[in-house]
């Protein structure tokens, strides 16, 4: 402790306490001028009223002379009304000491035709322009520039000052609404310049300079400009139609880099020209950002907007239109969550050195070249982007390279790219998915396009995002819906009679039930037939059976064949019958079928031919002819008369006709078995009928009586009575 305290009381302690002692002075020195640069930032007085239309009058506060109204005092309120020709004249001062000091001025519905003059500058003024009060000022200016409130303000000229050795320039606008018509040459803004709240500024040129300059001042490094908030900047023409000599553009900024954010507001536009050069929308030599929710629109007939340094939009608004030349052009253009319509003859989007696009939605036209190109490498991703081109040209092209990921992309153009993934790829009205695509948003097929989902791809459509279809869609890959789609062109599905087609890519029924697809195959049972629709079976033409008659077994109609209980038809006269050769009597069969049904007539099993035989109704009746029946040998035989019902058959006899002799019967025995039978009766009874087969023919002549002798006398015998009986009858003729 001790060396502690003799090292702080010697020399080096001395030392010690002189540098705490300069500290000490010089914080008490700060703290004396703090409140004095409070004060004079926030005057405190009473406003000094001055009717500016008043008396000649003079006092310490300022200055009514037949020229003009002298402002004596800073860091004071004055409160400025009334209505003058004069100007109104400030002086600022050189002193280093002083720069902060400024004229405090409330507008009450001041008309000041002459107009605020500063004589020595620089001048810091700040202007009050109080809400429901309309203001007139020839022009006014100052190096350092203040104005708020929301009343109105009128002017021909309202320029911030270059800066000078002893204070910058700068301008702060807040909330109010300062029209400018500029009378000549062009407004100026130097320094830092803010535009905030819900200010509106609108600068009208004169038709030979831009309306507004920015950054002005060369080598001047405190240069920019910021919109904010809900702020307004408005350069326009006042008779952008009507050509210039030379070229007159809207907004020029030579050396201050222009900011916009929040909901800010931009809006510039040249005048036509005859001269070489045409005039621009925007033109920056210095890098410009456009930020947030805010908006850019600019018309131009050289580049609408263009940037000769770095051009930042992300998550900002555009809309350009140029005549003669580019929509946008950027030495390096980088484009993010942001809005874009652009017009322009040459490329709309022109990125020199590189061009970026993503989670943005790009619209850009080009009525004589490429629409979106870059002599860089072009990135596009997560992102709409619609280019269109004259025929012969492309939609979009990079000389380097082109990577697409995740984004819808229609040309007009037929080009490829390098690198596409997980894209929809329109070239003219021919689309298709590549990969697996997400749904950006809302995306619409329109009514002349046709977009294919080939097999092993797929478009998702998210939640909140929206897929309409006014075109054509065909889906042989999948879709996975998690959103909504909207189909005023439904496609595929197929209807049937019962149910209509289900669209492929919304799911929801559309067109009409088909007609129903009959079978021509009938369908039948027992009783009915009919005609079956093959996809939800419903009947037509349904009706009973149609059979000739009651023995017909098969429908004329689908062919259904029934069981009918036919009787057996059966001979029911002549039925085992005889008939003796050489008889000239014919010989009748009878079947009890119907004589519709009879077919033919068959002798042991061979149908003989119509004209051996006779046939009539009653029911059936056949009488065989003699002259047939003479060609049947003697013995047994079967008929057949033939139905449709089935055949009745009988057996029958044909005899000899040969007469039997009667023989001695040396027994005299009159039983069958005799030799000698008193006589021999030429017809057999029908009872004993027996069947005479060929073979007992012979048998028969072969038979030996025992007396030859008789035979021949009793022929001798027969003859002799023939001839006398023949006499006779030839006696009593004559």
């Amino acid at each position: 402790m001790r060396h502690a305290v003799s090292t702080f009381n010697g020399e080096g302690g001395k030392n010690m306490n002189k540098k705490l002692i300069t500290m000490l002075v010089t914080f008490c020195f700060m703290l004396l001028l703090a409140p004095v640069s409070v004060m004079a930032a926030t005057p405190t007085n009473a406003p000094i009223v001055i009717d500016v239309g008043g008396a000649n009058v003079e006092n310490e506060n300022y200055k009514i002379t037949d020229t003009g109204i002298n402002i004596r005092k800073r860091d004071v309120n004055y409160e400025l009304t009334g209505t003058t020709d004069k100007q109104i004249n400030f002086w600022g001062s050189n002193n280093p000491n002083e720069v902060d000091q400024a004229f405090y001025l409330k507008l009450n519905n001041l008309v000041c035709n002459g107009g605020f003059i500063v004589q020595n500058s620089p001048v810091k003024m700040v202007v009050e322009v109080p809400k429901d009060t309309n203001n007139k000022l020839k022009r006014i200016s100052a190096n350092d520039l203040t104005i708020y409130g929301s009343g109105v303000l009128n002017t021909e000229g309202f320029t911030v000052t270059q800066k000078t050795s002893y204070m910058d320039s700068a301008l702060h606008v807040t909330d109010t609404t300062i029209n400018v018509n500029v009378a000549r040459n062009s407004a100026e803004w130097n320094g830092k310049c803010v535009i905030s709240g819900n200010a509106v500024l609108t600068y009208t040129g004169n038709g030979t300079y831009a309306p507004l300059q920015l950054g002005v001042k060369n080598r001047d490094t405190t240069h920019s400009v910021l919109l904010e908030d809900n702020a307004k900047l408005i350069c326009l023409q006042d008779d952008p139609e009507t050509p210039s000599e030379h070229s007159v553009s809207g907004l020029e900024s030579f050396g201050a880099p222009i900011t916009l954010k929040d909901n800010s507001y931009l809006e510039a536009e040249a005048k036509s020209s005859t001269g070489k050069y045409a005039g621009f929308g925007i033109i920056s030599s210095s890098p410009m950002k456009v930020l947030g929710n805010s908006k850019v629109v600019a018309k131009g007939y050289d580049a609408a907007l263009s940037v000769d340094n770095d051009l930042e939009i992300n998550g900002g608004a555009i809309k350009v239109v140029s005549k003669e030349s580019n929509g946008i052009y950027a030495n390096n253009l980088k484009i993010e969550n942001a809005q874009i319509e652009a017009e322009g003859y040459y490329p709309a989007l022109f990125g020199n050195n590189a061009l970026s696009i993503s989670n943005s939605t790009i619209n850009a036209t080009s009525t004589g070249d490429i629409a979106i190109f870059t002599r860089g490498n072009l990135s596009i991703e997560n992102s709409k982007v619609d280019a269109n081109a004259p025929q012969d040209k492309k939609g979009i092209k990079a000389r380097k390279t082109t990577t697409i990921n995740q984004s819808w992309i229609t040309t007009t153009g037929d080009e490829s790219y390098d690198s596409i993934n997980d894209s929809v790829l329109f070239n003219g009205n021919d689309g298709k998915v590549i990969g697996n695509v997400t749904v950006i948003g809302e995306e619409t097929v329109s009514s002349e396009k046709t977009l294919i989902i080939s097999e092993g791809t797929t478009l998702t459509i998210p939640d909140k995002a929206k897929f309409t279809n006014n075109g054509t869609v065909v889906v042989n890959g999948t879709i996975i819906n998690n959103g909504q789609i909207t189909c005023t062109n439904h496609s595929g599905g197929k209807a049937t009679c019962i149910q209509k087609a289900v669209c492929e890519l919304c799911n929801q029924e559309y067109g009409d039930l088909l007609e129903h697809n009959y079978s021509t195959k009938w369908m039948n049972n027992e009783e009915i037939h009919w005609q079956e629709c093959t996809v939800c079976h419903n009947h037509k033409d349904e009706s009973k059976h149609i059979f000739d008659d009651d023995k017909d077994t098969v429908c004329n109609v689908c062919g259904y064949e029934r069981m009918v209980n036919i009787k057996t038809p059966k001979i029911i006269k002549g039925q085992n019958s005889k008939w003796k050769k050489d008889s000239k009597i014919d010989f009748v069969f009878v079947s009890d079928a119907d004589y519709s049904d009879f077919v033919s007539v068959s002798i042991d099993g061979k149908i003989i031919d119509s004209k051996n035989y006779v046939s009539k109704e009653g029911s059936t009746i056949i009488t065989l002819k003699s002259d047939y029946l003479n060609t049947l040998s003697v013995g047994k035989h079967t008929i057949s008369i033939n139905s449709t019902t089935g055949s009745a058959s009988t057996e029958f006899i044909i005899e000899s006709n040969e007469v039997e002799t009667p023989v001695k019967d040396d027994n005299k025995k009159n039983d069958s078995t005799s030799n000698n039978q008193a006589t021999v009766n030429p017809t057999i009874k029908e009872e004993t009928k027996t069947t005479v087969k060929a073979e007992n023919k012979e048998e028969v002549k072969k038979v030996k009586t025992g007396d030859d002798e008789n035979i021949i006398g009793v022929v001798l015998l027969l003859i002799g009575s023939l001839v006398v009986l023949t006499y006779i009858r030839k006696k009593k003729i004559e």
